[in-house]
């Protein structure tokens, strides 16, 4: 019965990304969210849906961006690191105007991370097509950060160190001054339930971008959290319904004793008033507290604060940025 109530209640409050209890999903029946719309050209699941190489450096890292986002996004982090770093800069299959993967059988857990696997293993082939020697791999943001470190953790013999920038260490839900954390289970049976059926399938789209990630979130330059955002809120609704729900059926934190590669996480700290906001009140859970424990239980991981950044730190604090990657990769 606990677990049913806690169902209940997580669905009342935390069903999207910032968890609007007041909020009621603007619904179409004649949209399904959770298959590609009629027409739609997808690719083989496996595949990458973009690589760009940059840099003629030494050392190579594999740069993961974000939910949502395209390789685009770290032009200005390849352009500024070319003479450390040979670069490979990937856009997960469905983002960037790049093809998504045929929607999983119907009925497929989210707990399957089907198409999460999916990226996983076109990263293995990328590692094993250029012939990289144990790279530094960087995850960024919400589902970058997921990937970098469940690619630790299956495939240690090909990973040097992980880098994180900006990202949450799992998702945990929080109304007002209440914080859940739900085991893996319960978030898989939700997610599986309630979150795909009953709140994504027929959303709107116009509700969906009002109601995802605000720009503030990416950056604290306003310009700059707009056209991120706006890079986002062009993804087809269908393909970001499917890797939110995946991540929300994940918790990587739950192995992180696993990971035996050395793991820096450069953490986004916001501003006071953006932590503070009311609307904001998944930030803090997710993106500092979810982090505190994790060199204590496994002490490979080094946690560092990038003070007033949003989740796209090396865009609001390039310089310590840079210099916090050079120096991970210089001593391992």
């Amino acid at each position: 019965m606990r677990v049913h109530l806690a169902l209940i209640v997580f669905l009342a409050f935390s069903v999207t990304n910032r968890g609007l209890a007041q909020l009621k999903p603007e619904q179409d029946t004649t949209i399904n969210n959770l298959v590609h719309v009629t027409g739609y050209k997808t690719c083989k699941l496996g595949e990458l849906g973009n690589v760009k190489k940059h840099g003629n450096g030494k050392r190579s890292l594999i740069l993961i961006p974000g939910l949502g986002f395209d390789a685009s996004v770290f032009d200005d982090f390849m352009d500024a690191n070319q003479e450390s770093f040979t670069m490979y800069a990937i856009t997960i299959a469905g983002f960037g105007k790049t093809s998504a993967p045929p929607m999983p059988k119907e009925g497929t857990s989210y707990g399957e991370q089907t198409w999460n696997k999916g990226t996983i293993q076109g990263m293995v082939e990328l590692i094993d097509k250029e012939k990289l020697q144990k790279p530094i791999i960087v995850g960024h943001f919400v589902q970058g950060t997921q990937l970098a470190l469940r690619l630790a953790i299956d495939y240690p013999e090909k990973v040097g160190g992980i880098i994180i920038l900006g990202g949450p260490a799992k998702f945990i839900a929080a109304m007002g001054g209440r914080v859940r954390d739900f085991p893996l289970d319960t978030m898989i049976l939700f997610t599986d339930k309630y979150t795909g059926p009953k709140w994504f399938k027929h959303m709107k789209k116009e509700f969906f971008d009002d109601n995802n990630f605000r720009p503030e979130i990416y950056s604290l330059d306003s310009l700059v959290g707009y056209k991120l955002w706006r890079q986002s809120a062009d993804v087809p609704l269908p393909v970001m319904v499917r890797y939110s729900s995946e991540y929300f059926a994940c918790d990587i934190k739950a192995e992180i004793e696993k990971i035996k590669c050395p793991v820096l996480v450069l953490r986004a700290t916001f501003s006071e008033k953006i932590v503070r906001d009311p609307i904001n009140n998944y930030v803090k859970p997710q993106y500092l507290d979810s982090w505190d424990d994790v060199s204590f239980r496994n002490p490979m991981f080094q946690v560092k604060d990038i003070r007033d950044s949003g989740t796209f730190i090396w865009k609001d604090k390039p310089e310590l940025t840079y210099k916090e990657v050079e120096n991970f990769c210089n001593n391992n």
